[in-house]
């Protein structure tokens, strides 16, 4: 997927998206709880893809720090999350040789996924941790979104024994979570619309003929349960620290 797919993707959904994403609010506050475990005071935080700000919200108000900047590719992120007191500047997290010196801190909240090449991406962001701190990162897995028609698998749509074996050398794992969540929908039109409302298409064609919809359609009809129609996502949890 280009860059510029992504930042359309999300832009048609900066209206929806606090409202609609709701597994990834809760792998912010998963993400947090597992940064607060370590401690509650970083002086300096890199938070990459901050996107409208469900990790940098609680964050601000849960974190002891000096120095807080986050970036996204969408430019309309800002009006999220500089009220929240942050420094925010238009860049890829991916290639984060633009945040000068080290963080105590580096955070990326459901955002691997969307990484063109993850294991380079990974040790970049390593590069930028100072002595002592952190990487944090979550993301989603292979099997989410499995019921959904898809050619092949993003390079960021790892599982988590991929992820571990990019750990940079001199860190430590310290959390290594994985969790299967299932959304359910009154119908597949539903599901598909939820999908779109989150930015999330992800390695989906972005357009269908009304052909290959209702065909779709077809063939998940099989999937409904007493609950509804399921849509499943696959979370992880990441904390590595560096050596001191």
């Amino acid at each position: 997927m280009s860059r510029e797919l992504l930042v359309r993707r999300f832009r048609r959904a900066l209206k929806t998206y606090d409202e609609k994403a709701r597994v990834q609010r809760r792998l912010a506050e998963k993400l947090l709880s597992a940064v607060l475990g370590v401690r509650r005071r970083w002086p300096r935080i890199l938070e990459v893809g901050c996107g409208t700000g469900f990790f940098t919200a609680l964050a601000s108000r849960s974190l002891g720090y000096e120095r807080y900047l986050a970036c996204d590719l969408v430019p309309e992120f800002s009006s999220f999350v500089v009220p929240l007191g942050v420094n925010f500047v238009v860049a890829d997290g991916e290639s984060p040789s633009w945040a000068k010196g080290l963080f105590d801190l580096v955070v990326a909240n459901a955002v691997l996924q969307w990484f063109h090449r993850p294991k380079e991406a990974l040790s970049a962001l390593a590069e930028k941790v100072a002595p002592g701190g952190l990487l944090a990162f979550s993301s989603f897995g292979p099997e989410t979104m499995r019921e959904l028609p898809r050619r092949e698998l993003p390079p960021g749509l790892l599982p988590l024994e991929a992820l571990l074996a990019m750990r940079p050398e001199g860190f430590r794992v310290l959390r290594a979570e994985r969790a299967l969540e299932v959304l359910y929908f009154e119908s597949p039109l539903l599901m598909l619309k939820h999908v779109r409302e989150t930015g999330a298409l992800g390695w989906l064609r972005p357009k269908g003929s009304p052909g290959e919809i209702r065909r779709w359609i077809r063939s998940y009809e099989k999937n409904r349960t007493a609950r509804g129609y399921p849509l499943t996502f696959e979370t992880i949890c990441m904390l590595w620290q560096r050596d001191a």
